[in-house]
């Protein structure tokens, strides 16, 4: 028995062309939900990477007379350098949400204020921010002394990078998530204001 004309037709380039648009489309629509469903895969490494750091911030500064390091020690060498002995990964700095692939660059800055400062002398390390997400591929020296004025209206801030918030690490060891109407009303950066 002989198959019958219309089984013997191909896709017409028509044809072939609407499926394309209905496939892009179906994709278009999706990708967001999928990324989305992603993002806190992501949150969670950075928050890991932020914790490994920050603790081995807290060993270096056990190493040298209970001091934190200097942000900046040289034109090359940052406190992200300075800690390589302790957390012995340069993968560590990079946020798994950028597309910084760089090993010579931190997504993640320092708190300024903290530099050559005695861990003893602290007065409220729960809520000192130590480190955060800061601007993708920055130099290792990165630091701030602040929250960017313009965090909470900025959409490409670094203070909206995680699911429109950012991972802190504070001196005490505690990782924190917080959105950028929060920042001012519950952290402190100098180290030694009571």
């Amino acid at each position: 028995m002989e198959p019958s004309h219309a089984m013997k037709r191909a896709f017409t380039l028509l044809e072939a062309m609407i499926v394309l648009f209905v496939v892009a489309a179906l994709a278009a629509f999706l990708w967001p939900v999928i990324a989305r469903f992603n993002a806190p895969k992501r949150y969670v490494s950075c928050q890991s990477n932020l914790k490994q750091i920050g603790l081995g911030l807290l060993i270096y500064g056990q190493d040298y007379d209970d001091k934190f390091p200097f942000a900046h020690m040289s034109s090359s060498v940052g406190w992200a350098d300075m800690l390589q002995p302790y957390v012995k990964s340069r993968q560590l700095f990079l946020c798994p949400t950028t597309q910084n692939l760089s090993l010579s660059t931190s997504d993640y800055f320092y708190n300024r204020r903290l530099s050559r400062v005695l861990l003893a002398k602290i007065k409220h390390p729960s809520s000192i921010i130590m480190i955060g997400d800061g601007e993708e591929a920055a130099p290792t020296w990165n630091s701030w002394m602040g929250f960017p004025a313009d965090a909470a209206t900025n959409p490409d801030s670094p203070c909206r990078r995680q699911m429109d918030g950012a991972n802190y690490g504070f001196v005490d060891g505690h990782i924190k998530y917080l959105k950028p109407h929060d920042l001012s009303r519950q952290t402190k950066w100098n180290p030694l204001t009571p």
